[in-house]
């Protein structure tokens, strides 16, 4: 059921008095108009006195990085065999380009005392020359995130910005009884449960640094935002006023949060600093407004209203003037998150009677809708836009995927219900 449905149904309970098919692809979403570079990528070297029990996990961790990476295209591995080593650079460059190959990837892998030492070389085919070197270090337990870290480079080398596989995603679960805050890697490896309050939990998101968690919770009973900090396991009450509290999203700067609320009898947007204090209503509309979702320059937010007499995105200054309506194409759309450029919109709509992700240019309203089985909700970009995460009853029950390289989508949770994913690349402190 759509949150925006749930508050339609929570607003008018508390009004009440007490006694009374084939794989969907989202390269035009997430990549539009992309164009890949083809990288060789033959295993590195594993020096003399390494244990392959070792090395492996990085390779493999490496390898499934840079398959998933959008700008990176890999050499099938099946046409290493035909390049011929040869001593000669120009003419090993020659045969690498044979194969298809733009640019070539070599390292080696060695074990020193407690640690792993990667060397890793970058080289373009076409020049000849070197475009990235580096040596990484790390304990042998942290093998996995030294393979991450250099397929984060790797993409930063292609595109300006650091790859998404450090990245975490937040996300609600039941797989325990109750919905709560659990967290992942970004390949739905190393899921951990935050929370255990027996409660539900709903709506999470990141503060810009990686640090805390805003969510809405019924701990108390009511809907109320709480704060959490995972390193630390502290939970903070921000705001518990009103029938309704829902949906809150940090502003980019951290230092303040969005909400829906009903405060004053209608669900309107609100914001809050995150240090507390008085909350700040941005809507007036005599409908419910729900759904903030701010610019990443933090001057706009968009946000889910009814005002036109069904649910469509509005974009408002982050003071709440200049309210325009951004969706027209449909009688549907919730749930919607920016681009990195802020040019785009990604949200949910509706299609035949399912729910459909769907983009929406902000200047022009054009809607492209990615049909996929089943209902498919709650987008939101990766940090560095490549990759989108949703959830989806594709597979009989909720459960939260993300895309590939290919624009495929993929699953990460299968135990119990798994819905709104939320992600972020700041290290933090989990």
């Amino acid at each position: 059921m759509k949150i925006f449905t749930i508050l339609c149904t929570v607003f008018l309970l508390a009004s009440v008095p007490a006694a009374a098919q084939g794989d969907d692809i989202y390269l035009e979403i997430t990549q539009p108009g992309l164009s890949r570079v083809a990288v060789a990528t033959p295993p590195l070297l594993i020096l003399p006195g390494t244990p392959i029990e070792i090395a492996r996990p990085f390779q493999e961790t490496l390898d499934a990085d840079l398959a998933a990476a959008a700008p990176i295209a890999i050499v099938d591995p099946r046409l290493y065999a035909l390049v011929e080593d040869d001593p000669r650079p120009t003419v090993l460059h020659q045969r690498w380009r044979a194969v298809g190959a733009q640019f070539l990837l070599t390292g080696t892998i060695v074990q020193a005392g407690g640690q792993i030492v990667v060397e890793a070389r970058l080289v373009d085919l076409v020049s000849g020359e070197l475009a990235y070197a580096k040596r990484y270090r790390a304990g042998t337990s942290a093998v996995a995130v030294s393979a991450h870290t250099l397929a984060n480079d790797l993409v930063q080398v292609f595109t300006g910005r650091p790859g998404p596989f450090l990245s975490r995603i937040a996300f609600v679960s039941d797989r325990t009884g109750s919905p709560e805050i659990w967290m992942m890697d970004w390949n739905g490896m190393n899921q951990t449960q935050l929370t255990k309050h027996n409660s539900i939990a709903l709506g999470p998101t990141w503060s810009p640094d990686g640090r805390h968690i805003a969510f809405t919770s019924y701990l108390r009973g009511e809907p109320a935002i709480f704060l959490l900090t995972p390193s630390e396991g502290y939970l903070k009450l921000l705001w518990d006023q009103g029938g309704v509290n829902s949906s809150p999203a940090f502003s980019p700067d951290g230092q303040e949060i969005a909400f829906a609320s009903s405060i004053e009898g209608n669900v309107d947007i609100w914001v809050i600093n995150t240090d507390g204090g008085e909350a700040r209503r941005l809507t007036t509309a005599r409908a419910i407004d729900t759904q903030p979702s701010w610019a990443p320059n933090g001057r706009q937010i968009i946000f889910t209203s009814a005002r036109s007499g069904s649910p469509q995105i509005y974009m408002m200054a982050s003071d709440g003037t200049g309210v325009r309506r951004l969706t027209f194409d449909g009688t549907f759309f919730d749930e919607a998150a920016f681009s990195q450029d802020a040019t785009r919109i990604v949200c949910t709509t509706r299609v035949d009677g399912r729910f459909q992700l769907a983009q929406v240019d902000i200047a022009t309203g054009l809607r492209i809708v990615i049909p996929g089985p089943g209902n498919n909700e709650n987008p939101t970009f990766s940090p560095d836009g490549s990759m989108i995460a949703f959830e989806s009853s594709r597979s009989g029950t909720t459960q939260i995927f993300i895309t590939d390289a290919e624009g495929t989508p993929h699953q990460l949770t299968s135990l119990g219900s798994n819905h709104s994913p939320a992600w972020t690349d700041a290290p933090g402190n989990p």
